[in-house]
């Protein structure tokens, strides 16, 4: 079930999508990022529709699932769910949208080894890719709601 911030349901998404967006100055964006507590793993998928200079809206999900294998299986799951949102809304409303990855290209880190991959995937599915440091939507307005610290978010 998507939510919005002050924990209001959202029924349908791309209804929710359509009635924010006004004109082609607003931008869709979509990550989702996740935490594991205990034996679960939980997702959180962000759609934010930005209006530049101005603000957002944003509404989110929750998923729970098994523990993770591995970061890859995190990784790649996280960037499904971030296209099963972005196909869903694209499929109805005609109007750009930017996919987040929370993985980083610098070598440093551990999921640099998969950016290229993931960049691929969302690629591939005719959408705009950004990646860490440049995922705002899944590295921090994702990762804020998956480690509760909003308070409409546990």
């Amino acid at each position: 079930m998507w939510r919005t911030l002050s924990g209001n349901s959202v029924n349908n998404i791309v209804l929710a999508v359509q009635s924010l967006l006004h004109g082609d100055q607003h931008i869709v964006h979509i990550g989702t990022d996740s935490q594991t507590y205990g034996d679960y793993t939980h997702f959180v998928t962000v759609v934010a529709v930005v209006d530049p200079g101005c603000g957002g809206r944003v509404i989110y999900r929750r998923e729970r699932t098994p523990r993770a294998r591995s970061l890859a299986h995190k990784l790649f799951r996280e960037a499904e769910l971030s296209l099963v949102a972005a196909l869903h809304i694209d499929s109805e409303i005609a109007h750009d949208i930017i996919v987040h990855v929370d993985a980083n290209e610098d070598e440093r880190h551990r999921s640099s080894k998969y950016v290229r991959a993931l960049a691929g995937m969302v690629v591939g599915h005719g959408f705009q890719v950004r990646v860490k440091p440049n995922s705002w939507c899944a590295t921090h307005v994702a990762d804020y709601l998956v480690k509760g610290r909003h308070p409409d978010a546990a």
